[in-house]
């Protein structure tokens, strides 16, 4: 039963979804330490939906829509914040005519934490995923009570996604790599992040105005 549990795990966790995706862009823009930072405010924010879980308070969003559709907004505007950034970025880098090197990938410490814990959080597929998918995995004859076990079992589904998510990032970071030595390549990796970061926005946007 574990292991179609992480099976069932790998398989959400690659589904190009928004955490995904946000991730990859920033990879892509910036580079693997900010990428990697933003990583793992994504898995703080996840653990938080389990801890919520188990706790049995999860329910109380699922049950009210509004809610859920409030915090899902609150998501999207951010993303769509954050790419107007890169687009600015990319138009600024576009404009510049001296730049020989793109600048290597820094962390931007509880910020960029912060910002993966947002997106995380606002993300309601997340917490319905584990409402359908852990009360499956929980056992009536365990010595643990069902709120342990899905809190063991979220956080094996936290500890999954380094590595998912870290191949992704370096691979993209190697891309990026190649791809520096100029001020018009640096514009246009931020345009690559920015395009989608929109694109992530908008799918978000369709799914609650369909929802």
């Amino acid at each position: 039963m574990l292991t179609t549990y992480i099976v069932g795990c790998i398989a959400l966790i690659i589904k190009p979804g928004p955490d995904l995706m946000c991730t990859l862009a920033t990879a892509i823009a910036d580079g693997k330490a900010r990428a990697s930072t933003l990583m793992a405010g994504l898995i703080f924010g996840c653990w938080l939906w389990v801890l919520l879980l188990s706790a049995g308070v999860a329910s109380f969003f699922t049950t009210h829509h509004g809610v859920m559709t409030a915090i899902q907004l609150v998501g999207i505007a951010y993303i769509g914040y954050l790419a107007f950034g890169s687009f600015r970025e990319a138009v600024s880098g576009f404009r510049r005519r001296a730049d020989n090197a793109l600048c290597p990938a820094s962390a931007s410490g509880w910020r960029l934490v912060g910002r993966g814990i947002l997106m995380s959080m606002s993300n309601p597929l997340t917490i319905l995923f584990f409402l359908a998918f852990l009360p499956n995995f929980t056992r009536n004859d365990s010595a643990l009570p069902p709120a342990v076990q899905v809190l063991l079992l979220g956080s094996l589904f936290c500890a999954i996604v380094p590595f998912i998510y870290f191949p992704i990032i370096f691979a993209a970071d190697f891309f990026r790599a190649r791809l520096a030595g100029s001020a018009k390549t640096t514009a246009s990796l931020k345009l690559v992040s920015a395009l989608m970061l929109t694109s992530v926005a908008l799918i978000l946007l369709m799914q609650v105005r369909h929802g």
